[in-house]
């Protein structure tokens, strides 16, 4: 079987959940700020030190700059897990690696320092330096102390290296190849979809511009 048919058979397999999520997020978007879709990467936090919103969906940063900015509004605060839904409780998981050039004139020493680096000591001491935002992503690195003493209030950041696997860990449009899940992300595909049938166009032809899409991603 080609990737395209086998994209295809994924395509029509899914898209009854996908009609289904594109019409929950109709009513979810109803009840959500209007300039929500312009939003950058701090609108969030600053909606919530402002006392505009009650609930985002975000690491800590928002608390990080609460605790900066809006001292009795960082006191309120709680991390915790995400709603669950009809296949789960599901949170999102993006992975970074650490890599060399070929090219590198030190490659012994930066492979070395990668060793050092990956080391769960090194790891804790990064993850407190960055005030339990940083999320090393080995099972046995969701236990430092930061994040079950961080304050105020103190726990308030417990729950968000999921220490007790009560949530599903999801890449961003996995099961596709990477070359093809990279690019779904990037251009932030379901975003657009969500945008697109809220704006006016129907079901079907939103699912036929995302299926363009990502033929246009296999080209590439």
């Amino acid at each position: 079987m080609t990737f395209a048919n086998l994209l295809a058979e994924r395509l029509r397999a899914a898209e009854k959940p996908v009609r289904q999520l594109l019409d929950w997020f109709q009513k979810l978007v109803r009840v959500l700020p209007d300039s929500l879709f312009s939003w950058d990467d701090a609108a969030n936090n600053k909606a919530l030190i402002a006392g505009r919103s009650a609930l985002i969906m975000n690491p800590p940063s928002a608390w990080a700059v609460a605790k900066r900015d809006a001292p009795k509004i960082c006191d309120q605060l709680w991390t915790h897990g995400f709603a669950q839904g009809p296949k789960g409780r599901f949170a999102p998981f993006v992975q970074f690696f650490w890599s060399i050039w070929s090219f590198g004139k030190n490659q012994a020493a930066a492979k070395s320092l990668i060793v050092h680096l990956s080391q769960r000591a090194s790891a804790e001491k990064m993850v407190e330096a960055s005030g339990g935002y940083d999320l090393p992503p080995f099972d046995n690195f969701t236990t430092f102390q930061t994040w079950a003493e961080a304050a105020p209030p103190k726990g308030t950041l417990y729950h968000y290296p999921n220490p007790h696997k009560h949530q599903i860990l999801s890449v961003p449009a996995f099961p596709a190849p990477h070359k093809i899940g990279e690019q779904i992300s990037v251009q932030a595909l379901q975003t657009q979809m969500v945008v697109r049938h809220l704006k006016g166009d129907t079901m079907e032809k939103t699912l036929a511009w995302a299926e363009g899409e990502l033929e246009g991603f296999m080209r590439n």
